[in-house]
């Protein structure tokens, strides 16, 4: 089948046919689906997918057999009620096979004042839609399904077996799609996950670690400092030296990544909470650091936490309350081995290719800036994969989070060309020249 007609009824179907595209980013965005409550919007995922034409597999995954898998993130989760949705493409079985898989969970919208309108309610403005989940993934979601109606619209028939995973639990760990590997969704040719890189490539991602450091001081009044020791000034004493950690691995490390070498931060060491003290006027008994450590492909989750384990001991050095009281570091919940597909692998390059045919532009090639749910199938199935969504990642999890349209339907076009490419199609489309 000529690549150009095939491009060309691609544009113009997709084009004629835009606010469906919308329509269903906006049903997506319209359900709340805060990890832990991702039920209802699986039912409206499920429509959808039967809507364009998908055989639909909707189930409840087991909690003691999750729990028993090596796969599993240990966060203590249960799966009543939220169910996953796969939906499967009618094919013939003889052209290669493409999973697209997609987190339907969604962070919370804290702080909801800094939203200019409610983020669980689609609204579109300066060719923008607006809500929880427009950048991060639920419009990856909608654009595959509308790549897919668009293929259907066109008459077209897959070869190969395109899968459809609307997974809930990904911002917490994955466990969504470990409850795809148990059910057996674990044999393609090769993986999407539609994450927000505003349509730059990423065949890599980071991989990440929670922490949490917990210091012991000794309380007393404020106006006898002299008689206590602050858990919290010994906590900041930590926090610098995590600093240097960030530095160094940055510079001597992660940047050295070619897909990481063009971020100010290749992979970053953030603090996301620090607490400690009783009450105004005495000084903390206590103190907690908590935060995620990110890195790149190439390491390895149990050196990097040793990394981090050595800096955050290095602040006893010297300082005689933290010697004979070592803080202790827990890990906990979200463990995320990076990984890689080469960026010459025939799956990139043909996604280039169908970037380049769609928009007469090169596609940009990146790293992505965290971890996803690839690692699963990629490091322990060898499914090569790559990272490509419409949305950006700088408004994920962020107030006013939001989609560009245009991005969006790019998204899609250049998608549906991908499917079509990778799995192969029937000759109908010739057959009505």
């Amino acid at each position: 089948m000529d690549s150009r007609v095939l491009t060309r009824r691609i544009e113009e179907q997709a084009n004629k046919n835009s606010r469906t595209l919308v329509d269903m980013c906006a049903k997506l965005i319209d359900v709340p689906s805060v990890t832990g409550h991702e039920g209802g919007v699986q039912e409206v995922a499920r429509r959808l997918m039967e809507e364009v034409g998908l055989s639909v597999d909707f189930w409840e995954p087991d909690d003691s057999l999750m729990k028993e898998s090596a796969l599993f993130s240990q966060t203590g989760e249960s799966f009543k009620g939220r169910p996953v949705v796969g939906g499967t493409c009618p094919n013939s079985g003889t052209g290669k096979s493409l999973l697209i898989n997609c987190h339907i969970d969604v962070v919370n919208e804290q702080p909801i004042e800094k939203w200019d309108s409610d983020p669980f309610k689609c609204v579109e403005r300066d060719g923008k839609l607006f809500g929880r989940g427009a950048s991060d993934m639920k419009s990856g979601l909608a654009s595959t399904l509308f790549a897919i109606q668009v293929l259907r619209d066109l008459g077209l028939d897959l070869e190969g077996k395109l899968t459809v995973m609307s997974v809930p639990a990904e911002e917490n760990g994955g466990n969504g799609t470990v409850a795809s590997i148990l059910r057996g969704y674990t044999d393609y040719d090769a993986a999407i996950y539609p994450e927000p890189t505003s349509n730059k490539i990423a065949p890599a991602h980071r991989g990440a670690a929670f922490w949490r450091v917990h210091i012991m001081g000794k309380a007393s009044h404020g106006g006898t400092k002299y008689r206590g020791v602050s858990a919290i000034e010994k906590g900041m004493l930590i926090a610098r030296k995590l600093e240097e950690l960030e530095a160094f691995r940055n510079e001597a490390i992660c940047k050295k990544h070619p897909l990481y070498s063009g971020y100010p931060l290749s992979a970053p060491v953030t603090l996301g909470i620090f607490r400690g003290g009783q009450f105004t006027s005495g000084v903390a008994e206590t103190c907690m650091l908590e935060g995620c450590i990110e890195y790149v492909p190439g390491e390895k989750s149990a050196d990097v936490k040793a990394m981090f384990e050595r800096a955050v001991f290095s602040a006893c050095d010297g300082d005689g309350w933290l010697a004979e009281h070592p803080p202790k570091i827990e890990w906990f919940g979200l463990l995320y081995e990076p990984a890689e597909t080469p960026s010459d692998h025939p799956f990139v390059e043909l996604a280039k290719q169908c970037y380049r045919d769609t928009t007469g532009e090169e596609a940009e090639i990146c790293g992505f800036e965290a971890g996803t749910d690839m690692r699963l199938l990629s490091n322990n199935f060898g499914t090569p994969g790559l990272m490509f969504g419409a949305g950006d990642i700088m408004y994920a999890h962020a107030p006013n989070e939001n989609v560009c349209v245009d991005k969006l339907l790019e998204h899609s076009k250049v998608l549906a060309l991908l499917i079509a490419s990778w799995c192969g199609v029937t000759e109908k489309l010739e057959e009505q020249e």
